[in-house]
């Protein structure tokens, strides 16, 4: 149903030199939480080669704060597929590093109940996406630093 669904993507410019510590931050799944305020714990319950299966806990209050997420990470195409299966909101949002971006694309659904909220919650899941990708540039940076002076 169109009406219950939140499509966007957000991208973020980044340097040739922090690409390989934008890739790690990116790709550590368990690290999610620290760039990704959204997500208050993401615990991997099992794992098959570059695909999880993780517990998610979000920053929210109440009993609708948890979910299931496929994720996959693709060290080749540098992307990281994270499929909501379980919880408040389902669907992906696609994490890709290209040649000079970073990107995140979403494409949720978020539970009826939420409907009365959606437009506050789009809006809140896009600053909340730039200010993630705004962190894992500026950590990549910070990180490359030393190895540069």
């Amino acid at each position: 149903m169109a009406i219950l669904t939140i499509e966007f993507t957000i991208t973020r410019e980044v340097s040739t030199e922090t690409q390989g510590e934008v890739w790690k931050i990116l790709s550590n799944i368990e690290g999610m939480p620290r760039y990704w305020r959204g997500h208050r714990e993401v615990n991997i319950v099992s794992k098959d080669g570059n695909n999880y299966l993780a517990r998610i806990r979000f920053a929210f209050p109440g009993p609708m704060n948890r979910g299931i997420a496929k994720i996959t990470v693709d060290e080749l195409e540098k992307q990281v597929l994270i499929n909501y299966i379980n919880g408040p909101i389902r669907g992906y949002v696609m994490n890709k590093l290209s040649s000079n971006a970073l990107s995140s694309q979403w494409m949720v659904r978020i539970t009826p109940i939420f409907i009365i909220m959606k437009p506050w919650i789009k809006k809140h899941f896009m600053e909340g996406t730039t200010n993630a990708l705004t962190r894992i540039v500026q950590e990549a940076i910070n990180q490359e630093k030393p190895k540069n002076t």
